[in-house]
């Protein structure tokens, strides 16, 4: 193969992924998310959507 087709290819199977993974995921809901500096730290999140009604 050629470098033409093999990147032609390449592209082809990466929008086929994000195709895929955006119909098979749930939707992302943003009320509930963790604030991305507590990710992963162990405590419980306080105040990480401080402006969002509960």
């Amino acid at each position: 193969m050629n470098s033409t087709a093999l990147r032609t290819v390449f592209w082809v199977l990466l929008a086929a992924f994000m195709a895929w993974d955006w119909v098979a995921s749930p939707p992302v809901d943003l009320r509930w998310e963790q604030a991305p500096i507590a990710a992963g730290s162990g405590q419980a999140v306080h105040g990480g959507h401080c402006s969002m009604p509960d």
